[in-house]
């Protein structure tokens, strides 16, 4: 998925921030809602495919769940396409994970102006 494919992607989210699941497999994104030891939120990483698998904690509330979505999906786009094969964990204080909070902390407000406005 090129650039310009994963903007599209989040265009498309927010007008239907409803449907996260479905539209993310429109554009080879497939999450996956699994039980993770509590300290782990999610992570994302690209099969030999090609396509994306984002894996959330199921213990997580619906809200907390789209925002580590969104925030996988930043990393889809800006850090995957950089450093493919990236394996790490207590890394929440890089730059590239904080740059990551800052942007589906973001989208969420998108998402939460537009149910306020409808």
């Amino acid at each position: 998925m090129g650039h310009k494919d994963i903007n599209s992607f989040l265009k498309n989210l927010q007008n239907n921030s409803q449907q996260f699941y479905e539209l993310a497999r429109n554009y080879d994104i497939y999450p996956k809602i699994t039980n993770l030891t509590p300290q782990l939120w999610g992570f994302v990483y690209k099969s030999s495919h090609g396509n994306y698998y984002i894996i959330i904690n199921k213990n997580l509330s619906f809200e907390l769940q789209q925002k580590i979505f969104i925030h996988e999906v930043k990393h889809i786009r800006d850090d995957i396409p950089k450093h493919p094969y990236f394996i790490g964990l207590n890394m929440q204080h890089l730059d590239f994970e904080r740059k990551a909070d800052a942007f589906s902390n973001s989208i969420m407000n998108i998402f939460e102006n537009n149910q306020e406005s409808k």
